[in-house]
């Protein structure tokens, strides 16, 4: 389970800020500088209302760079479409289903969990439109009902409507005028939706440890939430520093490089040829910060100054 890029989606948090992980970034040429805001994704964008030093440097700048464009329907409707396709390969070989690579016992373990959570048994009609994909499929329905638990005993408390963060950041960026790019490409948004390549004994042994451990995955999940509030908290602060040395980030970025150190290695170019145009406002997960190769230190690497903008 990825325990950091799922949760941090999930865990709704409302809070008032009066500074952020905003950091300018310059030297090496550039003859104005450039801005990029570390954010915790679960924020809501009421909070910008709060932290006048964003609004003052994101008017300076003539660009806007996001991960991805949750705003643009065209965009969406295009990485849907990708994410169908690659699920219609997530089917077992022609005439196999999911009893016939799991033995008896694995299939009778399953069963109670699925009975457990979904109130149906492998055998009921109702679940045999599933019996023809691959482990991974029912992988990823649990952890859906995971994440849904999350959300029932630690989601959001308050009524606000507002938008998250990152998709208002994009939305005023938009209403400003300025150019939109997009760090990530279609197959990474798609790799991190969970649906990487594997084997079969290997999503039969990941299955298996998520149904016989599930009580143990959701505590994880549960701590997960605690530590992702925290981590809003320090956000409010604009205490970067403890922020990318809490264990849990230095462990989740460690152990998910292909949500972090392989994402970040490709959006370096994308930045350096950005910035020479002219002035960018980077909007991204904070977790993409942190380490040695999180966007701080290869910038730092590639010639640039990169210092955390204070708050006024």
């Amino acid at each position: 389970m990825k325990q950091a890029f799922i949760a941090v989606l999930l865990i709704m948090a409302t809070v008032n800020a009066n500074a952020q992980f905003l950091f300018r970034i310059s030297g090496n040429g550039l003859e104005q500088p450039s801005y990029m805001l570390g954010t915790i994704h679960t924020l809501h964008g009421s909070v910008l209302d709060h932290t006048p030093v964003y609004v003052e440097t994101e008017s300076q700048c003539k660009q806007f760079y996001t991960e991805f464009d949750i705003t643009d329907q065209q965009l969406m409707n295009e990485l849907n479409s990708d994410i169908e396709k690659t699920k219609s390969n997530l089917r077992l070989s022609e005439g196999k289903t999911i009893l016939d690579i799991l033995s008896n016992e694995q299939i009778e373990t399953v069963d109670v969990r699925v009975k457990e959570i979904f109130g149906l048994n492998l055998s009921d009609p109702k679940m045999k439109s599933f019996w023809n994909f691959q482990p991974r499929v029912f992988t990823y329905f649990i952890n859906r009902k995971i994440q849904g638990e999350m959300i029932k005993k630690y989601g959001p408390q308050s009524s606000s409507r507002s938008a998250l963060i990152d998709e208002t950041c994009i939305l005023r960026a938009k209403l400003f005028g300025m150019e939109i790019g997009y760090l990530d490409e279609l197959e990474d948004r798609i790799k991190i939706q969970g649906f990487q390549s594997q084997g079969i004994e290997e999503q039969v042994d990941s299955l298996m440890d998520l149904v016989g451990n599930y009580d143990h995955h959701m505590q994880v999940a549960i701590k997960t939430a605690e530590v992702l509030k925290q981590s809003t908290v320090y956000w409010c602060l604009a205490d970067y520093e403890n922020f990318a040395s809490m264990p849990y980030w230095q462990k989740t970025v460690k152990n998910s490089p292909s949500v972090f150190k392989e994402r970040n290695e490709k959006w370096i170019p994308k930045m350096q040829k950005a910035m020479k145009k002219a002035p960018v406002m980077f909007n991204f997960g904070a977790g993409h910060l942190i380490g040695d190769y999180g966007i701080i230190q290869l910038l730092r690497n590639a010639g640039y100054n990169v210092e955390q903008v204070e708050s006024k």
